[in-house]
């Protein structure tokens, strides 16, 4: 055993590879129909830095693997993180803030009868709820205070290390709890995942234009008239001869229209049009035709469909998009992303210039713009480093969760500045993703076990206690006040209580239960407000009871 720990010691990427393993073998494990999923590497990593306190891998590690994470989150989630405003963002951000105020009573409540002080409520409240950032701002709050009233280097350091022995034992749990919040809760509820893929259907339907408003008048004026239409038309016939429908195609009654939809778009579309018809002129393929084609030219990535002028250049349409999993309906406003496959409908002859233009490269489709995610994580080191004034002279940061994650939300939304593409394929995406959780986890398992054993001599159950109250007490509430009062969907809810906690493993957990991205965009909706709100309430407890 000395010998295995000796090697582990010795060889950082043996004891990376070594936690990852054994990680993924623990997360298998099924008790009692609970798995933990890639969330095992955290407790293997746990596990070994208690075991072999000199394996802890280097500090560099968990912040590489936290910075690509959250980075990679925000670029995909932005144009949802900004859209979800129009909706529901602003009740997931309150709901955010709400319950995190809540976890701050209730840890204050327990410092105040358990005779715990300020530092030792901060830890608590920051391993409860798994934020290092805000561990970290308790920790200088606590040093800056001890400095200022002109302690010795030695009291300051051992004050300074009150929040870290706090939040050593409240944070296994902080992350346990959440985990078997979704499962019970899940299970009690009778929630069954809803795959991401499983949108409505995408079909045609063929008007006769009926309607005396719009007959001569063109296609673009149409559909300027109304707003999020959700139908594309793709073909038209007039007198015996169907071409490519374009914005200055005029629309005389009679003409016979192909329009791309799923059931709800369709019926809004007859309203406009006129009456169905029974032609089917998709199916006459003697003159156009369709192929289907992946977006792979930096040329056309982060541009609007309208502005490529395909009906100028090619007489070409795009009548439907596939992102990822799921088949959508395409607008005149729609950003064409890396990994996008179109269907293009044309003339034949027309096919191979189309697809030279849109690239059709499936390697170009995985292939990524490190100089653009390089440029994008060091703005977003950078805006984590800034600091941020806080009433009474106290000065946070964002750190290197919170500034990455909003500046990958920012640029996520921009999509492309000038010859600079911010997107990500969504393949390399995903695989970025998955190998930045993994280091994390890996990273901070090894580096929190190291003082586990002793913590837990020293501090005993208390505290542990008292962790699983706070983390009980924010997890439950906001399942149940979000899911039974707001209405919110579970699958969603999920990432939404993962971006309060601030953690990459509940949320890695809530995507595999889910299968969809729907936790993802719950995570992206509240995780910077949360950041911020526990950077506040950690430094804001430091000050709440007598060191």
């Amino acid at each position: 055993m000395d010998t295995v720990i000796a090697a582990l010691g010795a060889n950082p990427i043996l004891t990376l590879f070594v936690v990852i393993g054994l990680g993924y073998v623990a997360g298998e494990l099924n008790l009692f129909g609970f798995r933990f999923g890639v969330a095992g590497v955290l407790f293997a990593g746990l596990a070994v830095g208690a075991v072999a306190p000199g394996a802890a891998l280097p500090e560099v590690v968990p912040s590489l693997g936290l910075i690509v994470f959250v980075y990679t989150i925000g670029i995909q989630s932005g144009p949802g993180f900004f859209r979800s405003f129009r909706t529901r963002g602003y009740r997931d951000s309150l709901l955010a803030v709400g319950v995190l105020l809540w976890g701050a009573v209730v840890s204050l409540a327990l410092a105040v009868s358990l005779g715990l002080s300020g530092p030792r409520a901060a830890g608590l409240f920051c391993g409860a709820l798994t934020n290092t950032p805000a561990l970290a701002a308790a920790r200088e709050s606590v040093r800056d205070q001890a400095r200022a009233q002109g302690l010795p280097p030695e009291t300051v350091q051992r004050l300074g290390g009150q929040p870290v022995v706090a939040y050593s034992l409240a944070y296994p749990f902080g992350v346990i709890g959440v985990l078997l919040s979704f499962h019970l809760l899940g299970r009690l509820w009778r929630i069954e995942p809803r795959p991401g893929g499983e949108a409505p259907e995408i079909t045609v339907r063929d008007f006769v234009v009926k309607n005396p408003g719009i007959a001569g008048r063109t296609v673009g004026d149409v559909l300027r008239l109304h707003k999020d239409l959700g139908f594309v038309i793709s073909r038209i016939r007039h007198e015996d001869r169907t071409t490519v429908a374009g914005s200055q195609t005029v629309l005389g009654e009679g003409d016979i229209v192909a329009v791309v939809g799923d059931e709800e778009a369709l019926e809004r579309a007859g309203q406009i049009f006129g009456e169905p018809s029974e032609a089917r002129i998709e199916l006459d393929r003697s003159e156009l035709d369709y192929r289907r084609v992946f977006i792979s030219s930096k040329g056309v990535v982060g541009k609007r469909i309208r502005d490529l002028k395909l009906q100028d250049l090619f007489s070409a349409t795009i009548t439907r998009l596939r992102r990822g999993d799921v088949d959508l309906v395409p607008a005149p406003d729609t950003r064409l992303e890396f990994g996008d496959q179109v269907r293009v409908l044309s003339r034949r002859e027309n096919f191979a210039a189309v697809a030279h233009f849109l690239g059709d490269s499936i390697r170009g489709t995985a292939e990524t713009d490190f100089g653009s995610v390089a440029l994008g994580m060091v703005l977003g080191v950078m805006v984590g480093m800034f600091p941020i004034p806080l009433p009474g002279g106290a000065v946070v940061h964002l750190g290197l969760a919170g500034g990455p994650l909003l500046v990958a939300l920012v640029l996520g939304k921009l999509e492309r500045t000038g010859r600079i593409t911010w997107n990500i394929p969504i393949g390399a995406n995903l695989t970025l993703r998955q190998i930045g959780l993994l280091l994390f986890l890996a990273g901070v398992g090894t580096r929190a076990g190291i003082g586990l054993v002793e913590t837990l001599r020293d501090e005993g159950l208390q505290l542990i206690l008292a962790g699983v109250v706070v983390t009980l007490g924010v997890a439950l509430t906001t399942l149940i006040v979000g899911y039974k009062m707001l209405k919110i969907p579970f699958d969603f809810l999920t990432g939404l209580l993962s971006g309060i906690q601030t953690q990459p493993a509940c949320l890695a957990f809530a995507s595999d239960r889910a299968k969809s991205d729907a936790p993802d965009a719950g995570y992206a909706t509240v995780y910077p407000f949360a950041m911020i709100a526990k950077i506040v309430l950690a430094q804001l407890l430091v000050t709440a009871l007598p060191g």
